[in-house]
């Protein structure tokens, strides 16, 4: 009699796999009963069939008959587990149970065996019952195959019991051991477990939330969002870089590398090939105790996507040559951020931790320290095996679809088959830091970082003591401790933030950005003011009635901030949270504060002012690595005695002497003021409707600055403009409002450049406001002037509208050729913000009373610092966003005015040079404004009174001017430069651009089509293939009203002149793939893109910063993206290709501009000085290359700017 049990059609998601080898009968023996077993590894269906044997007391189970495969595979390593209980009926008597399979596969190869392969097959078990027999299954199998393949080994063993004796049943089948309980579901444990959590979730949050945990405990929050046209998927595990073996620092960052690559289920590379094909993305990230993976997709290949992105946590393959690759990837992510000066941060911190925590470890990885051969042939598996547990992961998963259906997906899906190790998290104890030190290193810039090393915090989530006391000392209000710092001319500005934390510790971090003329001993008169500062916040919040007003204040603003969120979330955000946080909190837990703790913010200020718990370190440019002594006067010296190569950083720590503590804790006679009560907390809330108001829907104003739109019949795209709403019945004028908001994308002209649209979608009783005062052309001072003049204000505002900041309130300042302010906040008092705005933007009106009070003081010379500072700190950029962000726009738009002229000219500036030059290019200006969100008209036209305010006379006959645009037409431009900056850069950037011309609307609508496309092809070419930098990037955007391409590369594999051929490489394969194109797949990146131009705006900011954009570039094509929906459909395989021929082929038009690291330069191409690398680069230059400086360029003029659309 035989049972046939098909894994194949039973267990599909078991992913059972078996690799080359062959098996003979080594006993020819008759039997009773046969159990025949399919499963189709590598897509070949194989049976084994097996035999019962009895013996005695005993029973033997041996193989019969097996069908042979062969899966040719590169050397790799593997291990997969296969947790997931499955329960099946083979007939009305006997039901059996597959469970906990695991097997390792090793392969070897060499010159003179092709295959050396062990296989070894361990703790195969079934459990069989019938009414009155319990039987248990469980054998171990090894084979070792050299030239011919032998059995070494095959044996089973039955244990039987009788009636209910469970004893030899796993804890999880006890229950089950009766035909009724095991006949009671198809699948055991297939439905996720539902808790009746209700989430707290936002006011304005339209989705619907639910949470579910599945059988192997992995936490799942499903959000159905029906407007969305991009599905989300975030898995959080809560294993990091702290986890992974002191040995292999680093192993942590290549086992997450490494996970999204191929699954057994899955061998090939498919999911990028799925997410690319449909406009999807994905990432990843490793971090000290989490690591967090996520993707989006279009919603018709959800459920393709899940299944490969859930088969990476079920059988994930770890092959020799993706390995090799992942390092590699993060040699060249560790070059390109160890030299970056944020981090040197992070990694004095790793290096002053006590080195039996954690938080000392090498946690980035590299070369040295990956390329071992324990991790090459098992240590990443291993960790993944012992590390990874479903009981340690969050998903969570954002679609349009209903919650049932989402729902359905996950608990029908292979989420559930992920193992459940149940691991217990590790606990990380202690504090990490070794405080009470003085620290000095070299670095980009003069800087300070104060560190605190606290309690944990995380017990306090409801009370946010921390958060608190952070309102206090980060307070911009007159007379605060920044306020003071400033007036002593001893900081620029103030950020601070927490830096690492875990159970047992909070770090948290005040970061200054400090004057070049600072003194290296201001680090110690800024904390003694700092614990003078928190002595007298100590003595304040004796009061419990004012601790309680603050309170009140900080929990109002933390639901404020919650319910009228100003953006969504980001789904790793979710799944973080949801790892971490009770469920009903996923949402709410960073955000609300609802408990008074008076205590726990005592406790936090004692420890404030602990001086045990505090390091100082101090960051300068001439700080030198030597070897004499640098403790004497230890920050006066330049003297650093600890050189660490590992993360190419020079440094100097002791312990604070008592002379240095006592010098902190000198009491001062400083008279601080304390934040008055907040003025500007909103109390109304109401979103205001036009039919409540008995109007009009808005009414297109016909006038001549008009015509220019009405082409094509674009005024009449209105959906009921102008239309009555009085003569409708409350629902069906609601319905008929619902409908105007929800499919008219136009804002109204209600006077002359001023725009406005009612928008109440989100929910938020908020405005966004956005002003531009067009400057004629200007010169190098006045520019200069106006830079320095943005400084001063922005100060000036965060000190008089600090309770406003507070509440919710945004504002920003950008003068440069032209003046332009945004600013956000609750519609109730926005009015009295922008006014205020409005007096510092221009404070030369006659007649008109403004707070500024315009003097040569302290704030100007803080302001003119602030320049230099952020000039300097763009030089300090990473190679390829310098490239981008300053040698392209230079070369490109020669009327930018260049840095270090920039730099130069402030010396010049004085607090008279800037008024006057203000006051000028404010004589001949012209304003532009959108005011849009939760705002009728009337109230538009109000604040518009006030915004024609911040011009002191519009010229009416004020004429824009036209930018230039080099016009690379007919060439192949380079340019390439020495960046001396850091002197040990390994690194060099590549950027390409290829000009396309001006924009029309069948090339937007080509560039989009080809957008993901060419992206996705040239990450996967010049990264993952060619594994030339860790940046690899390609995008379409343009120069002023210029279309061009951007291809950009940065690492330390090639230099930029090679990486330049790279490119070229890429685009003729690019070319052959677009020749070969399928109308299937055309008509697939045809449907993505769509799917991607019909994303709605996610919050009023979002859709408000699109509008401006239309708006302040002086383009106003409102309904570019819809025109290119209509384009798209209509477009050609042939139109892709002759456009691509055109600008990447035949006619390029093409600029390469190249920065070389000075190390770069030093090791590779061995050059002295600037005549050799001049040299180098003609020498290497391609055949139809011409130097820059050797062109006869030519230049388009652009009457208007596209490129922020």
């Amino acid at each position: 009699m035989n049972y046939i049990l098909d894994l194949y059609s039973l267990c599909p998601s078991a992913n059972w796999m078996i690799n080359y080898f062959s098996l003979k009968p080594l006993y020819q023996l008759s039997l009773s009963h046969s159990l025949i077993f399919k499963f189709k590894p590598f897509g070949r269906l194989l049976t084994l069939k097996l035999k019962i044997l009895n013996h005695h007391n005993l029973s033997y189970l041996k193989f019969d008959q097996f069908q042979t495969v062969t899966y040719n595979r590169k050397r790799y390593i593997n291990e997969v587990y296969l947790s997931q209980i499955y329960l099946f009926e083979i007939d009305s008597n006997i039901n059996l149970i597959c469970s906990a399979t695991r097997f390792v596969t090793y392969i070897n190869v060499n010159n003179r065996l092709p295959h050396h392969i062990l296989f070894f097959l361990r703790k195969l078990t079934f459990y069989i019952t019938t009414p009155k027999l319990i039987i248990t299954i469980s054998f171990q199998l090894q084979m070792h195959i050299t030239n011919v393949l032998v059995l070494i080994l095959l044996l089973l063993l039955i244990q039987t019991t009788i009636g209910k004796d469970k004893k030899h049943l796993p804890q999880n089948l006890k229950a089950l051991s009766s035909k009724h309980k095991l006949m009671g579901q198809s699948k055991l444990g297939n439905k996720g477990q539902e808790k009746n959590i209700e989430i707290i979730k936002p006011q304005v949050d339209q989705k619907q939330y639910k949470y579910i945990e599945l059988p192997n405990q992995l936490k799942v929050l499903l959000i159905s969002d029906p407007k969305s046209k991009m599905a989300q998927v975030s898995l959080d595990i809560g294993v990091g870089s702290w986890n992974e073996p002191s040995q292999f620092p680093g192993l942590a960052h290549l086992c997450e590398t490494m996970l999204l690559t191929s699954s057994y289920k899955y061998p090939q590379q498919q999911f990028d090939k799925l997410l690319a094909s449909g406009g999807g993305n994905y990432g990843s990230y490793t971090d000290d105790t989490n690591t967090n993976f996520y993707m989006e997709v279009p919603q018709g290949e959800l459920e393709k996507a899940l299944d490969m992105f859930t088969n990476f946590f079920i059988d994930p393959l770890f092959r020799l040559e993706f390995i090799s690759k992942a390092i590699n990837a993060i040699e060249q992510e560790y070059e390109s951020e160890i030299n970056n000066d944020d981090n040197k941060i992070n990694n004095l911190f790793s290096l002053i931790a006590d080195k039996g925590h954690p938080a000392s470890k090498f946690t980035i990885g590299n070369k040295e320290y990956l390329y071992k051969e324990e991790v090459l042939q098992g240590e990443t598996n291993h960790f993944f095996k012992k590390k990874y547990s479903a009981n340690l992961m969050a998903l969570a998963l954002q679609s349009s679809l209903a919650l049932s259906e989402i729902e359905k997906i996950i608990t029908e899906g292979s989420f559930q088959n992920i193992e459940n190790e149940n691991i217990e998290p590790e606990q990380f104890k202690g504090k990490p830091y070794q405080m009470g030190q003085l620290i000095k290193y070299k670095s980009g810039k003069k800087a300070l970082f104060i560190n605190w090393q606290l309690s944990g915090r995380l017990q306090h989530l409801h009370s946010k003591p921390l958060e608190i006391i952070d309102f206090f000392v980060d307070s911009e209000h007159k007379g605060g401790l920044i306020d003071y710092l400033k007036s002593q001319k001893l900081i620029i500005s103030q950020n601070s933030y927490v830096f690492s934390e875990d159970k047992d510790f909070t770090n948290v971090i005040a970061e200054y950005n400090l004057a070049d003329f600072s003194d290296r001993n201001d680090a110690i008169k800024i904390a003694n003011i700092i614990y003078n500062y928190l002595t007298t916040l100590k003595e304040w919040l004796k009061n419990k009635d004012y601790m309680e007003q603050i309170y009140k204040e900080q929990s109002q603003i933390s639901l404020l901030n919650f319910q009228y969120m100003k953006a969504p979330w980001d789904i790793s955000d979710l799944a973080h949270s949801l790892n971490k946080n009770k469920p009903e909190e996923v949402l709410s837990a960073d955000y609300i504060i609802d408990k008074f703790d008076p205590d726990a913010i005592h406790k936090y200020l004692d420890e404030l002012l602990d001086l045990n718990n505090m390091a100082i370190i101090v960051g300068d440019t001439k700080f030198q690595y030597n070897d004499n002594d640098p403790n004497k006067d230890f920050l006066n010296n330049n003297n650093l005695n600890y050189r660490s190569g590992l993360y190419k950083i020079d440094y100097a720590l002791q312990i604070m002497s008592g002379e240095i503590i006592k010098k902190i804790e000198q009491k001062l006679q400083i008279q601080f003021t304390k934040p008055q009560k907040n003025e500007y907390i909103p109390k109304k809330l109401n979103i205001i409707s036009l039919c409540d108001m008995g109007k009009q829907l808005p009414q297109i104003v016909r006038d001549d600055q008009l015509q220019s739109l009405n082409y094509g019949q674009r005024l009449n795209y209105f959906l009921s403009a102008g239309q009555n709403l009085t003569q409708y019945q409350d629902e069906f004028c609601y319905k008929q409002e619902k409908e105007y908001l929800n499919n008219n994308h136009y804002p109204v002209l209600i006077r002359q450049n001023t725009w406005w649209k009612i928008e109440t979608r989100f929910k938020t009783p908020t405005v966004f406001g956005a002003i531009q005062i067009d400057l004629s052309d200007i010169t190098l001072q006045q520019f200069t002037s106006i830079r320095i003049f943005n400084f001063y204000a922005d100060h000036l505002i965060k000190q008089e509208l600090n309770q406003a900041l507070n509440s919710g309130y945004r504002f920003n300042l950008d003068f440069q050729k032209s003046i332009d302010i945004k600013i956000y906040g609750f519609s109730e008092k926005v009015k009295g913000f922008f006014k205020k705005v409005c007096d510092c933007v221009n404070p030369f009106r006659e007649g008109k009373k403004v707070f500024l009070q315009l003097d040569d003081n302290i704030e100007f010379e803080q302001a003119k610092h602030g320049l230099l500072n952020q000039i300097q700190e763009v030089y300090q950029l990473k190679l390829f966003e310098q490239t981008l962000s300053v040698y392209l726009k230079q070369i490109m738009l020669p009327q930018t005015f260049e840095l270090n002229s920039v730099k130069d000219q402030v010396q010049l500036i004085t607090f008279d040079m800037m008024i006057q030059d203000l006051k000028d290019v404010l004589k001949n200006t012209q304003k532009s404004s959108l005011l849009i969100g939760n705002l009728d008209i009337d109230g538009a036209k109000d604040i518009s009174n006030e915004l024609n305010d911040c011009v002191t006379q519009q010229n009416k006959e004020f004429q824009k001017p036209k930018e230039k645009v080099l016009n690379l037409k007919g060439y192949n431009l380079i340019y390439a430069q020495n960046v001396k900056y850091d002197k040990g850069d390994l690194n060099g950037a590549t950027v390409n651009y290829y000009q396309i011309g001006e924009r029309t609307a069948k090339n937007y609508a080509i560039m989009n089509v080809l957008q993901s496309a060419m992206s996705n092809k040239a990450y996967s070419y010049l990264r993952t293939d060619l594994q030339l930098g860790y940046v690899a990037v390609m995008k379409f955007r343009p120069i002023s009203c210029i279309d061009g391409a951007f291809v950009v590369v940065q690492g330390s594999q090639e230099t930029p002149q090679s990486v330049d051929g790279r490119i070229e490489e890429f685009l003729n394969l690019f070319d052959h793939y677009l020749q070969q194109l399928e109308k299937k797949e055309f008509n697939e990146l045809k449907q993505s893109t769509i799917v991607l131009l019909r994303e709605r705006t996610k919050s009023l900011t979002e859709e408000g910063e699109k509008i401006w954009s239309y708006i302040s570039q002086g383009d106003l094509q409102f309904e570019e993206r819809h025109q290119a929906l209509k384009n798209i459909k209509n477009l050609k395989i042939k139109d892709l290709q002759e456009f691509y021929q055109d600008v990447f082929i035949k006619n390029k038009a093409k600029l390469s501009v190249q920065l070389y690291g000075d190390g770069m330069v030093q090791e590779h191409l061995k050059t002295t000085d600037d005549a050799e690398f001049d040299k180098f680069v003609n020498d290497s230059k391609f055949k139809d290359q011409v130097l820059l400086k050797d062109a006869q360029l030519q230049y388009y003029e652009c009457s208007n700017d596209i490129s922020d659309i």
